[in-house]
């Protein structure tokens, strides 16, 4: 594979920056359920991916400017830069997330690892909908009832949600097992990439970020936001694979590819001058 020239990466995040206007501006879900903080939109795919295959510099710029130049060419309201900030993180941490993991050999516990943040998580939400019985805004002027079979269904929902997760997960990796895709990337490593990034980044600061704007509590929108999220982490992760699967058809070596070889290199390197020309350690 050739090395990625920066004209190269210059053009694509173009493209990406582009495509998730697009996406973001006019192909997304505002307000669903009737919740004003709850926008359902594939762009966050896109801004990802860029981190993925460009690295963390052009997904960090590639974010920035697909909040930023949607907000100004397409405006929904006053643009506010603190979301900006959220979109920043989800095109910078990816790639960093991957790299991290990646050197803490974490995929090798990657099924007691995922099993227990995702049960932490529905702990979590299952305590916050059980001790409730109303959702209100700051103001008190929207409330949303929360009824007992509500919250049992709430409950079974976000279970069922966690494990179809595990199970696309499973099915996702058997799809690409002994193919050329699992011999450069890792999706268990492309898994919990997305869902730090979504869960620890994107999501808290976005929620963060939507509390002080508008009239809700912090806690509610980060709650339903989290719920929402088992699905849509899982959407970005199946189209993020398959688009780093497309990509290598290119022949091209992308950002984790070329972080892959500069670290298999450098190992080789040491432990040649370890063991010396003739074969002998020094």
């Amino acid at each position: 594979m050739r090395k990625m020239s920066l004209l190269y990466k210059i053009s694509y995040s173009a493209l990406f920056i582009a495509l998730g206007i697009i996406l973001s501006r006019f192909i997304s879900v505002p307000a669903l359920f009737g919740l004003p903080f709850l926008k359902v939109s594939l762009a966050n795919s896109v801004v990802m991916f860029s981190s993925f295959y460009l690295g963390p510099f052009f997904g960090f710029l590639v974010g920035t400017l697909v909040d930023t130049l949607g907000a100004i060419l397409f405006p929904t309201g006053p643009y506010n830069p603190l979301f900006t900030i959220a979109a920043s993180l989800t095109g910078l941490m990816p790639y960093l997330c991957y790299v991290a993991l990646r050197k803490s050999h974490v995929e090798d516990k990657f099924p007691f690892v995922s099993v227990s943040l995702i049960t932490l998580l529905n702990i979590l939400l299952w305590v916050f909908f059980i001790f409730n019985d109303h959702i209100y805004s700051e103001s008190g002027r929207t409330s949303y009832e929360l009824y007992p079979w509500l919250k049992i269904a709430i409950c079974i929902v976000s279970a069922i949600l966690s494990i179809i997760f595990f199970i696309a997960l499973y099915l996702l990796n058997k799809k690409y097992k002994d193919k050329r895709f699992s011999r450069h990337y890792k999706i268990n490593l492309i898994a919990c990439s997305v869902f730090l990034t979504y869960f620890v980044f994107k999501i808290p600061v976005g929620s963060a970020v939507q509390a002080f704007i508008l009239d809700w509590e912090f806690l509610i929108i980060l709650t339903v936001r989290m719920l929402t999220g088992f699905v849509t982490s899982f959407v970005h992760i199946f189209l993020i694979s398959v688009a780093l699967d497309v990509s290598l058809n290119f022949n091209v070596e992308g950002a984790l590819l070329n972080n892959e070889t500069f670290f298999h290199r450098l190992k080789k390197n040491l432990e040649a001058k370890k063991w010396g020309k003739n074969g002998r350690r020094k």
